[in-house]
């Protein structure tokens, strides 16, 4: 109905089906047929044909001009602000974060985009190195924050700082507080475990680093950790390099034009990003 509208409205100023087509880019029929239809559903004539003198509209065809105007600015308008509302819907960004980078990076990273948050909607996982590597590659996640050396042809990788894993707590307690088995941590403790020819009497196991971290500050336990999640009563002992690991961002080979300004931030803030000591973790400046 539209289209015919703006048809009818190109003849009645132009007074000349071939100009009307021209000035559509239509052809001179499909300007005849949108207009008998027209007269077809309002039952009366819109214009009177003279051979090949200019056309002139019926007194119908005045009013309906009039009307058509109105119908057309008002589409017009509605159409402007359906689009301004779309324009301003937050983009949904996701991040997935491993459980050691989420209590070591997340506070201070998701302080800085929080003045993003009027242009986009994050949403935010916490889940093992190895489940966030999945989560990137079934289009799940947007970035994903992970501590182990994951490699796949989908996705790109930002190395930005290091960990230490130290073995923490109370060394002579027969319980050992283990992360889930496909947990970056959990193949350090399991390499640690097998060096040292440790069988543990007990064990707990434990989906997440900061409780780990909050029942070893009770004196509880004992287990392989970040030293940066502890709490400076924890005891440590020291690993070497060998349990030393790197921290890596994940970001698509191809991604989302409209996430390129939120990648950009993260991967400065990341790259200025320093861990030193227990509790001093710290963004350089």
């Amino acid at each position: 109905m539209l289209k015919s509208l703006q048809t009818f409205i190109a003849v009645y100023e132009t007074r000349n089906f071939s100009q009307a087509a021209e000035q559509l880019f239509i052809s001179q029929p499909t300007v005849s047929t949108q207009i008998k239809q027209l007269e077809t559903d309002l039952e009366t004539t819109l214009f009177t044909r003279n051979g090949r003198q200019a056309i002139q509209p019926t007194s119908s065809g005045k009013l309906l001009y009039q009307q058509a105007q109105k119908l057309l600015e008002t589409w017009t308008a509605t159409k402007t602000a359906i689009q301004s509302t779309k324009a301003t819907t937050p983009t949904i960004c996701r991040i997935g974060a491993s459980h050691t980078t989420a209590s070591l990076i997340l506070p201070e990273l998701l302080t800085r985009l929080a003045p993003l948050s009027q242009q986009f909607k994050f949403e935010i996982t916490l889940a093992n190195s190895a489940d966030i590597l999945t989560q990137m590659t079934q289009h799940h996640l947007d970035f994903g924050l992970v501590e182990k050396p994951l490699v796949t042809d989908q996705l790109d990788r930002l190395a930005f700082a290091q960990d230490e894993l130290v073995h923490a707590g109370q060394v002579t307690s027969p319980l050992w507080l283990l992360r889930e088995p496909n947990s970056g941590v959990r193949h350090y403790t399991n390499a640690y475990l097998k060096a040292q020819n440790i069988r543990p009497a007990q064990t707990m196991i434990i989906h997440s680093n900061q409780l780990i971290a909050d029942l070893l500050a009770q004196g509880i336990g004992q287990t392989i950790i970040s030293k940066h999640v502890l709490a400076p009563n924890v005891l440590t002992v020291a690993l070497g390099p060998n349990y030393q690991r790197q921290f890596f961002m994940l970001t698509p080979t191809t991604i989302n034009p409209a996430l390129k300004t939120i990648q950009a931030t993260i991967s400065a803030d990341l790259q200025s990003w320093n861990a030193t000591s227990p509790h001093d973790h710290h963004w350089i400046r």
